[in-house]
Parts: C-alpha cells; structure tokens; sequence
C-alpha cells in the first residue's frame, strides 16, 4: 500500500518530536547527577586545552624575533629585514648614513655588503633590435660595394 507525501511528512514530524523529548529527558537526568555530586566541567571534559581525544595539531613555531641589526640612541631598533621604520628613515633622509646606525661589529661587513655601498652599474648595452638593424645596414652597405657593376658596352655595328 503507498503511503500519500503528507502521511510521510506527518509521521517524520512525530518523530522528530519524540526524539526531542527523549534528549530533554536525557539533559534533565544529567544535570540532576551533576548537581548531585557537584561536578565542574572541567572534571568531566577535563582541562579547555586536552577537551578532544585526538591530538591537537601541533602549535605553530613562533617566528624568532630577529637580533636588532640597527639601533638610535634613543632607544629604536630595527632587525634590518621588512621596511624600514620611520625614525631611520627620517635620519636617512638628514644625511645620516645606514652604517651609522649598526650595532656592535657589523660596521665593517655592512659597509662591503650593504646594496647601497656598491656602486650602480649602468646598462651599457643597446636593445636587441637596434643591434640586429644595425648589422643589417652593415652586410646591406658591404654586399652592394664588393659587387661589380654590370656595364653594358655599347656595341659599334661590325664595318663590312
């Protein structure tokens, strides 16, 4: 016998009712028990940190705090990776030089290695296509002068 869509729907709203009930039954039984023996959540799910079975992914390594590298009087430091803070910047901008700035021996192998230490290398070459436009006029100007020019003699009609 087929049961019609709305008898379906009725009886699952049942169910869901009933299952309703037996978890509110569930609650009030353990929460009686709870208060019984005066248990605290932590004695039943245990510590915040160990509340699931699994192992918890493990922590992420906390990023080294870079040695400062760079240091004011005043008390400013920087590691010298990321942009640059504000307060060297500004004595940068005075005329102070970055190698001012280091702190301990660093004084020397900053001075050799720094980007700003070296010298710019300008590019010397010239672009691709001039270069080949160039070696074309060359072989065009060559091959014309090393050719002979074909002359044509003017032939005096034969005397008979």
């Amino acid at each position: 016998m087929a049961k019609s869509l709305s008898s379906i729907l009725s009886q699952i709203e049942r169910l869901q009712k009933e299952a309703a009930s037996i978890q509110l039954e569930v609650i009030d039984r353990m929460r009686k028990e709870i208060a019984k023996y005066s248990l605290t959540p932590e004695q039943l799910f245990g510590e915040p940190e160990s509340r699931s079975a699994r192992p918890s992914k493990p922590a992420k390594k906390a990023s080294k705090a870079r040695a400062a590298k760079y240091a004011d009087g005043s008390g400013n430091t920087w590691g010298g990776m990321g942009k640059r803070p504000e307060w060297l910047r500004q004595a940068l901008e005075a005329g102070k030089a970055l190698e001012e700035f280091l702190i301990g021996g660093d004084k020397r192998k900053a001075a050799t290695s720094t980007r700003a230490s070296k010298p710019a290398v300008k590019a010397t070459r010239k672009p691709v296509a001039a270069v080949k436009a160039a070696a074309k006029k060359r072989t065009s100007a060559t091959k014309t002068a090393r050719k002979p020019r074909k002359t044509v003699a003017a032939v005096a009609p034969a005397a008979e």
